[in-house]
């Protein structure tokens, strides 16, 4: 099986620890480890074919965390045109190498806490495969509460059961639903978080583009045939740009005939903002984190970073976020983590980019 790591983002949700120059993916949140260096030894016991997915700007700093990648299993995207774009440059590369390759697909801000289950899962999803090549097949999880920043799937009919693992047709994808609706998929117990944590054919994937997205699909096959060669760089500059900025869900996950979905205990989640980091720290119990020189009282369900240079006291606080650095502070409700964002552009609206 080939991995693609995909660790391109900027994750705005995390500052201001992660910045444009200085993501997430390069940040260790959990422990000593960054993202990335976690998400690369998770895989690398799974497989040596390792690929990584990356902006340009994030080359050096990539290949700096993870010398032993190789600067040939580094694919270097020339512009931001979203998931769709980025996916299938580099399926089109392997599929090049080896038009029969297995993929999954690993996003570099995902942890998993059940990491030999992971590896389980996806290689009996990599044998599922060969018996059901036309499929994707997505890695999901049981929903653990009504969540609502999450896309889910509909459970669909058993496809075959193998070593405790049950493979089962996709009924259909949903949106982010709104609080009452999770709380029904939930009740129900056939509706599973959407990790977008896929394994499939190259060639079956391409043919998808080629069908759904096909001026996508042409643009990819024209990178395809120079890479490798002296015309690389200059075709990918000069055709990756102009493909369409759209996501792979919307492209093509959602609109394939033949899904399929395993559900997996994993201990998954999705480091996108300060909660999840205080959750996967607590293992989801209402505690504190602190880190740096800190001290508290009378606190609770709070996450205190101070790595700014100086002591960071709390007191009488609840579920809050404080996240001390040398240039910038962020006192945050736990709870608004999504409206991060909103700070990001009052700041660059002020023409504080040296901050972000």
């Amino acid at each position: 099986m080939y991995a693609i790591i995909f660790a391109g983002g900027e994750g705005t949700r995390l500052w201001p620890v992660s910045r444009k120059n200085d993501p997430k993916q390069t940040k260790p949140f959990i422990d000593e480890e960054t993202l990335l260096q976690k998400t690369f030894n998770r895989v690398s016991k799974l497989t040596d074919k390792i690929f990584v997915s990356t902006n340009v700007d994030y080359g050096d700093l990539i290949l700096g965390q993870l010398p032993e990648l190789g600067k040939d299993k580094l694919i270097l995207e020339p512009a931001k045109r979203n998931t769709a774009a980025a996916v299938g440059l580099a399926v089109a590369v392997i599929a090049k190498m080896d038009p029969e390759a297995v993929v999954t697909n690993v996003w570099s801000d995902h942890f998993i806490r059940d990491e030999e289950n992971y590896r389980r899962v996806l290689s009996q999803a990599e044998q599922f495969i060969q018996k059901y090549p036309d499929y994707l097949i997505d890695i999901v999880i049981k929903p653990e509460h009504a969540e609502t920043g999450y896309g889910y799937l509909e459970q669909g009919e058993l496809l075959e059961e193998s070593d405790n693992i049950s493979l089962y047709k996709v009924e259909r994808f949903v949106e982010k639903p709104d609080l009452k609706t999770a709380e029904e998929y939930l009740a129900s117990g056939r509706y599973f978080w959407n990790p977008a944590m896929f394994v499939f054919k190259a060639s079956t994937l391409l043919k998808l583009y080629k069908e759904f997205v096909p001026e996508i699909y042409e643009g990819l096959v024209k990178i395809q045939a120079a890479w490798g060669t002296e015309e690389q760089e200059t075709v990918l500059g000069e055709i990756y740009p102009t493909l369409e900025k759209i996501a792979i869900d919307y492209a093509i996950f959602e609109r394939a005939p033949y899904m399929a979905m395993i559900p997996a205990e994993i201990g998954w989640r999705d480091i996108g903002d300060w909660r999840a980091v205080h959750d996967i720290l607590t293992d989801g119990k209402d505690g504190n984190v602190t880190k740096g020189e800190t001290t508290i009282v009378d606190t609770s369900g709070s996450l205190i970073y101070a790595t700014g240079g100086k002591r960071v006291v709390a007191v009488g606080v609840e579920d809050l976020v404080v996240i001390d650095t040398p240039d910038a502070l962020l006192v945050m409700d736990k709870k608004k983590g999504q409206s991060i964002k909103k700070a990001i552009e009052e700041l660059e609206k002020s023409g504080e980019e040296k901050l972000l």
